[in-house]
């Protein structure tokens, strides 16, 4: 269907929420109303159908958008180190914050990456009200971040909190008792208001002409496309039907036939095999790495390296925990490697892969902790025929 459902939420499940069904070829309001709290998610589902795709909106508040500058052009492995970069300034532990990219911006010879970070249990309390109600979430874009692009900062009021976007990356939503005391210390000249001015505000201000809030975010959903739901909070892309039914049939034909096929092999064969392929990960993964580099003498290189990313004194235990990786991998050779990290202050190694299937996953996890060590395994998601997940290693205990 072209008509989506925009839904605001509150911080909190006993706030009002805002929702209004937007036609976005014609940019026009189908429907719009509030509800008093989260409780009433569900009627509300009821009454709007499931088939519509809903954009969330949550108050930018609670979203801190900012600008990093990076060390070089960007790219995966640089990307990946951006939470260990960001750790010292956020008062909160780094993985208990969730962190979604935007655009990188290169002026003169600095790049810089846009990021929005927020709290992790807050972005997931955001989806459950609406997956649980019913609700097919597929975008979640703080509120202020789609006021327009304007000369002066923009500003509306919204659930007796005002919106105010000062530039593409900044933005906020205040409290309205605080609006004054907000205007005052951010020493903003002129604001751009979408609402009537209250009268006590003194404050010099242009008025525009008045627009329901939600509707007039609806039109700013075309001129970004940043959206908070990135890696396993990304929505599912939707399938085929047919092949979700002949799915499982054509798994138990490919396994079946990989079964066939390895009893074929004798025990030499298998395990030369196996080190080839263990071998062929582990350049593959060095060239990604370090994609200007030429591999002449992998270990010896590899040790270089770990000088420079934090092994240093911890390279034995480095070299321990990833012995003891390589010998369990041997054994599942469906669970490939995609990414690989240590941390030296923590002594853990991280590590992305992905396998045919969750079983591996849980056979690894088994594996290295009858061997001692301790497994956190993070959230694992499908992606085509392929899980993905990740996994943290520590020492044996």
């Amino acid at each position: 269907m072209n008509e989506h459902i925009i839904i605001r939420l509150g911080s909190q499940p006993e706030q009002s929420i805002s929702w209004l069904v937007w036609a976005p070829l014609t940019q026009e309001v189908i429907a719009s109303g509030e509800i008093a709290a989260v409780s009433e998610l569900p009627q509300l589902a009821a009454r709007l159908g499931s088939a519509r795709a809903v954009v969330a909106l949550v108050p930018a508040a609670d979203v801190l958008l900012k600008k990093v500058a990076l060390p070089a052009k960007p790219n995966k492995q640089l990307l990946q180190a951006l939470p260990y970069m960001l750790e010292e300034e956020q008062a909160e532990d780094i993985d208990k914050l969730y962190i979604a990219l935007g655009k990188v911006e290169q002026l003169a010879e600095q790049y810089w990456q846009q990021v929005a970070i927020c709290q992790r249990h807050r972005l997931e309390q955001w989806l459950g009200w609406l997956q649980e109600a019913g609700f097919k979430v597929v975008r979640l874009v703080p509120d202020a971040l789609l006021l327009p692009a304007t000369r002066l900062p923009c500003c509306i009021e919204l659930q007796q909190q005002w919106l105010l976007r000062q530039d593409e990356w900044q933005a906020t939503s205040i409290e309205s008792g605080w609006w004054p005391d907000y205007l005052a210390l951010a020493q903003l000249p002129q604001v751009l208001s979408y609402s009537p001015w209250p009268a006590h505000v003194q404050h010099l201000h242009d008025t525009a002409a008045p627009e329901l809030p939600l509707a007039l975010l609806a039109k700013g959903l075309n001129e970004t496309d940043f959206n908070l739901l990135q890696g396993s909070y990304a929505p599912k892309r939707a399938q085929n039907r047919y092949w979700q039914q002949w799915k499982l049939t054509a798994m138990i034909c490919g396994l079946c036939c990989l079964l066939y096929f390895v009893q074929l092999g004798t025990e030499v064969y298998q395990q030369k095999q196996q080190l080839a392929a263990t071998e062929q990960q582990l350049r593959a993964l060095y060239l990604e790495t370090f994609p200007n580099d030429r591999i002449v003498n992998l270990s010896r290189q590899v040790r270089q390296k770990l000088q420079t990313v934090g092994a240093g004194k911890q390279e034995p235990h480095f070299l321990n925990l990833l012995a003891v990786l390589q010998q369990r991998l041997e054994k599942l050779p469906d669970l490939k490697l995609d990414s690989l990290r240590y941390d030296a202050s923590r002594q853990e190694l991280r590590f992305g892969a992905s396998a045919a299937g969750f079983q591996s996953f849980e056979q690894l996890k088994s594996q290295l902790e009858q061997a001692g060590y301790q497994v956190e395994q993070g959230a694992l998601s499908n992606d085509g025929n392929r899980v993905q997940g990740s996994v943290v290693m520590r020492g044996a205990v």
